[in-house]
């Protein structure tokens, strides 16, 4: 697993957010723009696990912000995604560390440590349950990663 620099891997804004939808932004690869699109202003981290990368974003807003995170194949196709936020909060992103090869570590909400741990290939996590509060999803059964409160 490696942690890629925005020379490598970035976004370029093409909507701003308003009261009700959020920013959106293309991908942008080694200085080229692809056809692919994700919800987000700000690029957080890439890192990339073999033939697949998981993005972290932020929607650029200090009232009530988002953790947005995305999980793409090599043909920048989204294959699975999520969003951390809490009504009236706000948070920061710090990437921690990667633990493992397939653990990334990072906080957000009031310093709280998170940690996402990808998945060989899709698996059922009961949506609601499987997942600490504070972590959206549409409602799918299959998923290629998995959200936590890291305790420490």
């Amino acid at each position: 697993m490696k942690l890629l620099n925005n020379s490598e891997f970035s976004l370029k804004r093409v909507s701003d957010g308003t009261e009700t939808e959020s920013p959106k932004s293309q991908l942008v690869i080694d200085g080229k723009e692809v056809d692919s699109f994700v919800v987000g202003a700000v690029l957080e981290a890439c890192v990339k696990q073999g033939n697949f990368y998981l993005i972290f974003t932020t929607n650029d807003c200090p009232y009530e912000e988002s953790l947005n995170i995305y999980f793409l194949n090599l043909s920048y196709d989204i294959l699975d995604k999520a969003v951390l936020v809490w009504p009236y909060s706000t948070g920061i992103f710090e990437i921690l560390d990667i633990t493992q090869s397939n653990l990334v570590d990072f906080k957000f909400f009031d310093d709280k440590s998170w940690q996402v741990e990808i998945f060989s290939h899709k698996r059922t996590l009961i949506p609601y349950i499987s997942e600490p509060r504070g972590v959206w999803r549409k409602l799918k059964l299959k998923h290629y990663f998995k959200i936590r409160e890291k305790l420490i």
